[in-house]
Parts: C-alpha cells; structure tokens; sequence
C-alpha cells in the first residue's frame, strides 16, 4: 500500500515512535508489517534511526546510575563487565538496537539503474533511481524546481516501440520514492530513456503526455 502524500506527517510521526520503541502492542507489529510493503514508510524509519544515532554520539559523557544502565543492558541482552561513560553507553545502546531490530534495513543498497538530469545552467534537477529488486522508484531533487503555475512535472518510461508510461509527479525538491507497478516495472525494463513533460497539477489526466516534453535523457545502469 502506497501512502497518500498527506499522511507524511503522521507517518514521520509513528516513525519516530518505533525507533525510540514507545509504538508497542498492536501497533508496533501493524506498523512493521507497513514497513515491509511500503518503501516510504521503511524510508522515514531510517531516517529517525540514522538521526537517534546521530544525537546519541553527540551527547555530553556522564556516569549513568548503575541500576539504570543495568535494565539497559539487560533489556538489549549486552553485558558489559567495566563501567563505562553514558555518552558511549548511550550511542552503543542506539547502534546495538538498529542493529538488532533493523540491521536489513538499514544497510545501505546502491540503485540498479539511474537517470540524471540537469537543468538549462548544467546543474542538477533530478537524479532518478531505480531499485529493480525492491520495485522502487526514488526521484530525489536537491534544488527548487521552477515550474509554471497550476502545472507539475511528470516522468515518463520510454519503452522502444510501445507508448510512454507514466513514472508519476516529480517532486518540486526533495525526494520522492514509491513502489512500481507491474506496468512501469516492464516498460522500465525496456527503457534506455526516461523523460519529463509538463502537464496540468497532479498528472497528466488521459495517461499520455499532454504537454511539451522538456527533458529525454538516458537511463543507465549505475556504478
């Protein structure tokens, strides 16, 4: 199940919650079970994992209360014979967990195929990734889009002999990831080229381009 742009916000928020470890019972496990289907959702968890382990290498060193780091440490099964400073404690606490809890996902794995595509200055708009195993689609774009108003940008597979299929809306900056279809899976298959067009706000509405197409660019394997 794809979420809905608008649910963002309380999906950052059960994220959170799940990393830190207060989403439990039910909603824990419904939550994970999300976390399989949806890349999204397994995208926002990774990012509060990698933030909580950040802020937890950052932190002061301080001596933890013997009995606190204790149930710490029986909690996570890790036994430590010496004392050791809560600065460390902590951020080894905060990797251990990842690791245990969400190790598979975490790891980092590259895209099998990737298109780039720059705007009329050379620089950068869009870099779009392909995860073939995992069905995903990741448009990522690390500067404002200019686009006309009451209009969006749409990527297109360009499947050799066949008509374009639409990749869906890119983003106007950020990034945007979402699980394929089993139609864009096969015409991404065949496509060396990927393109943008201009359409009316949320897409084109008749599933072909319907405005000027503004970008064709190739579609290579990456690395």
């Amino acid at each position: 199940m794809r979420p809905a742009p608008q649910h963002a916000p309380w999906i950052d928020r059960l994220a959170a919650e799940y990393v830190l470890g207060t989403l439990r019972g039910r909603a824990r496990v419904r939550f994970a079970r999300w976390r399989g289907a949806s890349p999204l959702v397994d995208e926002y968890i990774q990012r509060w994992e990698k933030q909580l382990a950040r802020w937890a290498l950052r932190q002061r060193p301080v001596t933890p209360p013997p009995a606190l780091l204790a149930k710490i440490q029986q909690r996570l099964s890790l036994a430590t014979p010496a004392p050791v400073r809560w600065a460390a404690g902590l951020a080894l606490i905060a990797l251990c967990a990842s690791l245990l809890l969400y190790g598979p996902a975490m790891r980092t794995v590259p895209p099998d195929r990737l298109a780039v595509i720059n705007n009329s200055a050379g620089a950068m708009q869009w870099r779009v990734e392909l995860y073939v195993q995992r069905d995903r689609l990741v448009v990522r774009s690390p500067q404002l889009a200019a686009k006309p108003a009451d209009r969006d940008y749409e990527l297109w597979a360009l499947p050799p002999g066949e008509a374009a299929v639409s990749l869906g809306v890119m983003p106007v900056r950020g990034e945007l990831a979402r699980v394929l279809s089993p139609a864009q899976r096969r015409a991404l298959a065949l496509s060396t080229q990927v393109a943008v067009s201009v359409e009316p706000l949320g897409g084109s509405p008749t599933g072909h381009t319907t405005g000027p197409v503004i970008f064709v660019v190739p579609l290579v394997a990456a690395g």
